[in-house]
């Protein structure tokens, strides 16, 4: 594929580490430059009024170079022996009897549709099991397109098997899963269902590498893989893409050392068949909401994949991120690739602040201690995201201007050490990631805030809503003001405590 943005491990390190020399030094120089302008002695406030503050960030980028750690570990060992464990077995036991693959699909553009069930194809001639597509479509035309593909290629085996997509993909996806358990097919216990979307193309081996997993490990639920971003449109949303996915990549690979993850993303999942067809199951996937004191009931309309996430952790299902195989993303950025961006961080960080509460009440006992607390580590790290630049500000309004210039260095250094980390792992470090980080960090952490208190707003990418479809958005004046309030009232006490730790000059 010409058109990929990056591929992980494809020069190594030191190659990524020489290509990204200019970059690290250009920043640096700038952090030194930076330094030359502030006086020796323009800075007279004891720093030990920052020394909490400085306590809280030491935690912070421990618990960060903890990720890398587990991450290291995961994929240099853990992974490596679960990989072989599972790969030398004889092909009658790496793959299941069938392999059912559901792909909702609603007024895709048909190249992507074509160029992503082309890759079904092709991988689904590399596995023993018969392959079933579930096509969840929105239209006849689709439906067409997906034979008119299937027809051009007269070695294909996939069977074809349509459900028409009405109500939305969550309930399309549940007829799909309805229509499967109660079709012709006897769906064996150990069959595996695949549940993928409609703008993903597999990449090369990811079935022979995924599927055999499921064979060596009776308490395996479900696996994801990773994700490499394929965007069109604007140059700087496609970095912001890929940083994104480099980031995830580390956190992915943390968490499964624990063999459970945090989310199985819905653009590639593969599951048990028998636990995907259960009710528990497809009523998570259709109906699931949650309660809420202002709002009310809040059914979820997007974040499938966090549903099938939640509905495995409950069961204490184990999850695993195979490391090593790979989706394509195809993404537009749209002709407002920052809005775009904005968009895209709502719906995921709305979907899971809407899951973050329940997981957490879980406890110990169905998921891994260390899972558990990357879970309540999400509700902390939207606000000591923040604290430093609200510091820093406070600090130059109050005590010095130059702390601003200070802080500057700060985040030089310490942003251009976390690329260098991202750049071990296979991330092509560029000029323009040092500033994408930070604005994935600060209006991330900004955006994350404003859905912690607007759980009830959904919203699907534009191209994925039917005409005239609402967000399910309206509400009363007092269900606007109050969560307004809750966010204000949030970063008073933010600003407070960052002046009663630095206080006045």
């Amino acid at each position: 594929m010409s058109d990929v943005t990056s591929i992980r491990y494809d020069i190594g390190f030191i190659g990524r580490l020489i290509r990204s020399a200019p970059v690290i030094i250009t920043y640096l120089a700038i952090a030194v430059a930076i330094a030359l302008f502030i006086p020796w002695d323009a800075m007279d406030q004891s720093l030990g009024n920052f020394a909490a503050l400085g306590l809280i960030g030491l935690w912070r980028y421990l618990w960060l170079l903890t990720h890398y750690v587990r991450a290291m570990i995961f994929e240099h060992f853990k992974y490596g022996q679960l990989a072989f464990e599972s790969r030398r077995l004889p092909n009658e036991e790496k793959f299941p009897e069938h392999l059912f693959i559901v792909i909702p699909t609603f007024q895709e553009k048909p190249e992507v549709s074509r160029r992503m069930l082309q890759s079904v194809m092709s991988e689904a001639r590399t596995i023993s099991s018969k392959v079933v597509v579930v096509v969840n479509a929105g239209s006849d035309e689709e439906d067409d397109l997906f034979r008119q593909v299937i027809a051009e290629d007269p070695h294909s085996e996939i069977e074809l098997m349509f459900v028409r997509q009405v109500g939305g993909k969550r309930r399309g996806m549940a007829d799909a899963l309805y229509a499967l358990r109660n079709s012709d097919y006897q769906v064996n216990e150990d069959d595996i269902i695949v549940l993928m979307d409609g703008d993903t193309v597999l990449g090369k081996g990811i079935l022979e590498k995924s599927l055999p997993f499921f064979a060596t490990n009776p308490r395996l639920g479900a696996v994801t893989t990773d994700n490499i971003a394929v965007t069109s449109g604007a140059s700087l949303y496609r970095k912001w893409y890929t940083l994104r996915f480099a980031m995830r990549h580390r956190m992915m690979k943390s968490h499964s050392l624990s063999k459970q993850l945090l989310v199985l993303t819905g653009r590639f999942s593969a599951f048990r068949a028998h636990w995907v067809l259960t009710d528990d199951f497809i009523a998570h996937v259709e109906n699931d909401r949650i309660s809420h004191w202002l709002h009310g009931e809040i059914k979820f309309l997007t974040g499938d994949d966090k549903s099938t996430w939640y509905c495995l952790l409950k069961e204490g299902w184990e999850m695993l991120y195979v490391a090593d195989a790979h989706i394509y993303c195809m993404e537009d950025s749209g002709p407002r690739p920052f809005k775009q961006s904005l968009l895209k961080m709502q719906r995921w960080f709305g979907n899971m602040l809407r899951n973050n509460g329940r997981a957490i009440r879980l406890g110990i006992g169905a998921q891994k201690p260390f899972v558990w607390w990357c879970i309540v580590d999400q509700r902390i790290s939207m606000w000591t995201g923040l604290l430093g630049p609200v510091t820093a500000v406070w600090a130059a309004i109050f005590i010095s201007p130059y702390y601003l210039l200070l802080y500057a260095i700060i985040v030089i250094v310490v942003r251009v050490l976390y690329l260098i980390l991202l750049t071990t792992e296979g991330h092509r470090m560029s000029f323009t990631d040092l500033p994408l980080l930070l604005y994935t960090q600060w209006v991330g952490s900004l955006v994350k805030i404003h859905g912690l208190f607007h759980l009830h707003r959904q919203s699907w990418d534009a191209h994925r809503k039917k005409k005239g479809e609402k967000d399910g958005n309206e509400e009363s004046f007092f269900v606007w003001l109050v969560p307004k309030l809750e966010i204000l009232f949030s970063f008073a006490i933010l600003v407070l405590f960052v002046a009663w730790l630095v206080g006045f000059e």
